[in-house]
């Protein structure tokens, strides 16, 4: 399909989801992409306003799944052309005739991936310790009573490295990963499998808090121990802590992110 019907369909769809009441006004719609369409994980919005720009409209969505398929090929149509766009506007006449403006927004984009790596380094302890522990493999079947789950995830000279130890009911400190006591083939692939994924986040965590956009607001630091209750839900002030060199970091430095 040639640009020109890529247009044309987009806003063809796009009029068809207002009311009657906004196709007989002038509309503007907002179609946003990441800083490549052609990323597979590159998001993709569409968001109806009224003439100012300003006022959000409700509109139908019957045809949602049309409309974001050809914005992501009309966007795409664009980048494999060697322009690359992050935003669109396209501007809807009561007459049905439309117009296209396309931009690049760097500075919308700098604020969602800032915004994005900071919920992900709040959520961090959660979420690895849930992969960790609450796994779901037939291999591996974790079904023992405990009191307390530590986690332990660290980085020694540049490398991951991660323990996970469980507390029983006589208070004995276990290793949750018993690879001398299970033996088979299958489990140590298993735990081998878990544990490399874990620790390519942990290292990602890791570049991102020390390298990445939120260096500036979160603390050096090269491990952290977490306390999972048999809940499996965390207290970020009674289970997560987080160590420089052994000494730890007061809880408010990172508590004032969630």
């Amino acid at each position: 399909m040639s640009l020109y019907n890529l247009e044309q369909e987009l806003a063809k769809l796009c009029r068809k989801e207002l009311s009657d009441l906004y196709k007989k006004q002038l509309v503007n719609v907002w179609g946003s992409t990441g800083r490549d369409i052609r990323d597979p994980d590159a998001p993709l919005g569409i968001y109806f306003y009224d003439e100012s720009g300003v006022n959000s409209i409700v509109v139908k969505n019957d045809l949602i799944v049309e409309r974001y398929s050809v914005l992501k090929e009309l966007f795409m149509y664009k980048a494999n052309c060697g322009e690359i766009y992050s935003d669109l506007q396209i501007t809807i006449y009561p007459d049905g005739n439309s117009k296209y403006k396309y931009w690049f927004d760097e500075e919308r984009l700098m604020k969602q991936e800032y915004e994005r790596e900071l919920s992900n380094a709040k959520d961090f302890p959660h979420a690895l310790s849930k992969y960790l522990v609450f796994y779901d493999l037939d291999s591996i079947k974790f079904r023992k009573n405990f009191k307390q789950i530590i986690v332990i995830l660290e980085i020694q000279n540049g490398s991951p490295l991660i323990d996970v130890r469980f507390i029983n009911g006589r208070n004995q400190v276990k290793s949750l990963f018993n690879l001398e006591v299970n033996t088979s083939p299958s489990y140590r692939e298993a735990v081998e499998k878990i544990l490399t994924t874990a620790k390519g986040h942990l290292l990602k965590h890791y570049e991102a808090t020390h390298i990445g956009l939120i260096k500036a607001v979160w603390k050096p630091w090269n491990k952290i121990v977490v306390s999972v209750p048999p809940s499996g839900y965390l207290n970020e002030l009674e289970d997560i802590h987080y160590y420089l060199d052994e000494l730890e970091l007061e809880k408010d430095f990172f508590l004032e992110r969630y």
